[in-house]
């Protein structure tokens, strides 16, 4: 199904969400392998451009779907398909203020464990927490809609209907703005894709 898959997870978490995928994985810096410093978003995208050599379907979860998009907009030779599973144009658009500061006190009082267990639940791997709040604040404030109209890449939205983190309402507003996309709305909450078969099947199902 996948052609050259490259995976890219969400934020405060690792490649290791992934580790039921056959693919090329990416860690974000702070997280999981990956010891670099964050040093911006941009960098971020060249690390991800150093791990391609031709067209590869690209995956990406909530901070990591937003990066896609980014990405698919800034090297669009090296982008064939587009794989979005909890993602928003726009996170501080998504949510009131009031709700992204309970987010952040959520985060200073019970660690980020107790972010973890509300996108996800029992999740383990190496988060550098000083950077990771860094790219954290970026990723909040990053508004990707002027650039939707640009991806001309066939893309597929999934989105759990139970997500805590990313509204299910920002599916429909990325389907809106996305001219060649297919909303598949599942049962779940923020990573509502088990293993690779559930999402073959995912896909396949809603052609």
């Amino acid at each position: 199904m996948f052609k050259n898959p490259i995976f890219i997870h969400g934020w405060a978490f690792s490649s290791r969400i992934f580790d039921r995928f056959s693919g090329i994985k990416y860690d974000l810096p702070g997280h999981g392998r990956n010891k670099n410093s964050y040093s911006g978003i941009d960098r971020i995208l060249q690390e991800i451009f150093s791990l391609t050599s031709t067209k590869h379907d690209i995956v990406g979860w909530s901070l990591g779907g937003s990066l896609t998009l980014l990405f698919a907009y800034r090297f669009p030779s090296r982008v064939n398909r587009i794989f979005l599973i909890g993602t928003t144009p726009f996170f501080r658009g998504a949510w009131k203020e009031k709700n992204i500061r309970a987010m952040k006190l959520l985060i200073k009082k019970g660690g980020i464990k107790a972010f973890r267990k509300l996108a996800y639940g029992d999740f383990e791997d190496f988060f550098e927490e000083k950077n990771g709040m860094k790219l954290l604040e970026d990723y909040i404030n990053l508004n990707l809609y002027p650039i939707l109209s640009h991806i001309k890449q066939e893309v597929y939205i999934l989105h759990g209907v139970e997500d805590k983190i990313v509204p299910p309402k920002e599916a429909f507003r990325l389907h809106k703005f996305l001219r060649c996309s297919k909303l598949i709305l599942l049962g779940g909450g923020h990573f509502p894709i088990r293993d690779e078969e559930h999402f073959k099947f995912s896909i396949l199902k809603s052609c």
